[in-house]
């Protein structure tokens, strides 16, 4: 397996974690600009973006500009929250408490509908009750953004799924929102800090699906259209802890600073980030399904792998200034300043363990079992910073 991006951190390693044992603490730098008066600060732990899709989370730092000698307990609400009468997010704890010398805490808002919206929404989350006298700076705005849906069946769409039943094989069960089970066993042990823990997380959602333009006949496709296998939240999460929530490596890195500028990408910037994913064919006769595809990395070598596609706003930028020759863009992508998703995450081959773990791994071979009930996946992704495979099994329930 390659993992070429590596090669730009390890040059700088020593003397950054030099630097880092010198830096200050994290909250010092968000807190950066807040100084005399005592106040509660929401600030981004990461984005104040996400979709309206029941999956996606978001991390709000509560903070207090100095600790306090009292204990102080706050509770915090979400307004604009309602449309259509249904909840769009919901605040899973909304009390914080600080004891004496404490001064940051922290809130998790959830995406609770799913395509509810058909245009950006924002969300305020506003202090309630407050045990102290200290004033919260300003109200905190999430941005909600809609979700792609599969647009209603084609009539030719609809000719090719009954000549499919009329074969035995019934795919309506299959088309529309379809409920996901998604696991997702992280080894831990890689190259970043936020990487060091092993993981295993359990999501619930919806993927869009519907027939492929590339079927046939004989040859039905399946296309999935939003959230593919239940992980597209997932997989942005691990996209931006290897690149713009990266603030020890890849950030630092001064290609990718020069294409940040570049782009005005940041880690609080306006971002969309969706992925799709096609080419699932099904053989009518056994039922077998083929999933994977010849894929290519940062440098142009082939790998095998589960063909996701990303769009991703940032990279929509600076393929732009890429395709009109921009020196500046160009020579700093090929210095390895990239933001292409897939050039960080599902970025080598999963069809031999190239981890080389001796079966001891989470390297497993792909598979895909489709039954009268359910349709189940297994499979892994690599990425850049990673000591192992990230091992997948999906599983969703028919209609």
């Amino acid at each position: 397996m390659k993992h070429r991006l590596k090669l730009f951190y390890i040059i700088p390693l020593l003397i950054l974690v030099v630097f880092l044992l010198a830096s200050c603490s994290k909250e010092d730098n968000d807190l950066k600009g807040y100084v005399g008066e005592n106040k509660i600060v929401l600030l981004a732990n990461t984005t104040i973006y996400m979709q309206d899709n029941s999956t996606d989370e978001l991390l709000v730092n509560v903070y207090l500009v100095n600790s306090v000698t009292e204990t102080v307990t706050l509770d915090f609400a979400l307004e604009n929250n309602i449309v259509d009468q249904q909840a769009l997010t919901v605040l899973e704890q909304s009390t914080i408490t600080f004891k004496p010398g404490e001064k940051k805490g922290q809130l998790k808002i959830k995406s609770k509908s799913r395509g509810v919206l058909d245009k950006e929404h924002t969300i305020n989350i506003n202090l309630v009750k407050n045990t102290s006298s200290l004033p919260l700076d300003k109200t905190f705005t999430i941005n909600l953004i809609p979700i792609r849906r599969a647009e209603a069946l084609t009539d030719h769409q609809i000719e090719l799924l009954d000549g499919y039943k009329r074969r035995g094989l019934d795919l309506y069960p299959l088309m529309g929102d379809i409920p996901v089970v998604a696991n997702v066993k992280f080894p831990g042990g890689g190259n970043l800090e936020t990487m060091f823990n092993a993981k295993d997380i359990m999501l619930n959602g919806y993927t869009s699906i519907t027939l492929s333009d590339l079927s046939t006949a004989d040859r039905p496709v399946l296309r999935m259209v939003s959230n593919p296998m239940g992980i597209e939240s997932y997989l942005y999460e691990l996209f931006r802890s290897e690149t713009v929530d990266d603030k020890d490596f890849w950030t630092q890195t001064p290609s990718v600073q020069q294409i940040m500028e570049l782009i005005n990408l940041s880690p609080t910037s306006k971002e969309t980030f969706e992925v799709e994913l096609d080419e699932i064919a099904i053989d009518l006769k056994t039922r077998k399904i083929t999933y994977l595809s010849t894929l290519k990395d940062i440098n142009n070598d082939e790998y095998t792998a589960v063909p996701f596609t990303y769009k991703y706003t940032a990279w929509d930028r600076l393929k732009k200034l890429i395709d009109e020759q921009s020196p500046l863009a160009v020579e700093n992508y090929e210095m390895g300043g990239s933001v292409y998703p897939g050039h960080y995450i599902n970025n080598g081959d999963i069809t031999t363990d190239g981890f080389t773990k001796d079966g001891m791994g989470y390297w497993r071979e792909p598979t895909a079992i489709l039954s009268d009930n359910t349709l189940k996946f297994q499979f892994t992704i690599s990425h850049t910073n990673a000591d192992d495979y990230v091992l997948f099994n999906i599983e969703y329930k028919l209609k």
